[in-house]
């Protein structure tokens, strides 16, 4: 299982300093977004990288953050309840798809019966606080609204693969889907973020990438909020991240961003 991650981009500066708390999935994306925009602004940026639930709940005992980034609205969400900080903005969007070994003959229409099939081995993450496990649960009920059972046998048949206790320490280097699937051949089929399966991709070619179909189809809204007391470097860096230079860096990792063209 992943701890969480602690950086420092540039000097610390206590009077600049900015404390972006960021869900682990964001790793490689707000790690390019916080070199950008230092680089640009000499804006040091302390990023801290965990469990979006476990930043969240840190956040509300008391440590110190001045922005949370996340893949979910339900985290942010609870600190604007709370009265921790700003109103939530949805900065990007992602969504689920599948991942595929070589060979399955499989597209976005036929990717159901595939995943029903008793001799496909379906992969997901773990129970929370990975929020991936959520969202495969709910492609779960989007099959069972038109095919009945659907629900029971995809949830019985899937495999909690990553995030979990039994999770094993990989290098970074190592593509944890790729692993899975081509490595250890424990799953022939994996639901995951479109961004990850972008990255098994590269890491791993011969990797099939499944887009769900209109009726499975799950979308993910990201969300930003701004811990209460921040300073202004804090909106700054909010602003860069929904600006164009920040949308782009987005957009290249496969977010659906408000980028055109």
């Amino acid at each position: 299982m992943q701890s969480s991650k602690s950086f420092l981009l540039f000097e610390e500066n206590d009077r600049l300093l900015v404390r972006l708390y960021a869900a682990l999935s964001l790793r490689p994306v707000i790690s390019e977004i916080a070199q950008a925009f230092t680089r640009k602004y000499k804006i040091p940026i302390r990023l801290e990288l965990d469990y979006a639930d476990l930043l969240r709940e840190r956040i509300l005992g008391g440590e110190k953050a001045d922005i949370f980034v996340t893949d979910d609205l339900h985290n942010p969400t609870a600190l604007m309840q709370a009265s921790k900080s700003s109103p939530v903005v949805n900065f990007v969007n992602n969504r689920i798809c599948a991942i595929a070994k070589p060979g399955i003959s499989v597209t976005s229409d036929t990717l159901l019966d595939a995943m029903l099939d008793p001799k496909i081995r379906l992969g997901i993450s773990a129970p929370k606080p990975n929020l991936i496990e959520d969202y495969a649960q709910t492609v779960f009920h989007q099959a069972e609204k038109f095919r009945l059972g659907s629900f029971e046998t995809l949830n019985n048949k899937a495999l909690h693969l990553i995030g979990g206790s039994n999770y094993p320490v990989m290098s970074d280097k190592k593509n944890r889907f790729a692993y899975f699937i081509l490595e250890t051949q424990q799953v022939d089929i994996f639901l995951s973020y479109y961004t990850d399966a972008r990255l098994a991709h590269l890491a791993a070619p011969s990797l099939q990438i499944i887009e769900l179909s209109e009726n499975l189809a799950v979308h993910v809204n990201y969300g930003m909020t701004i811990i209460n007391n921040s300073h202004s470097a804090v909106v700054t860096l909010a602003m860069y991240i929904l600006s164009l230079d920040g949308q782009s860096i987005l957009a290249k990792y496969g977010l659906n961003t408000s980028v055109i063209g």
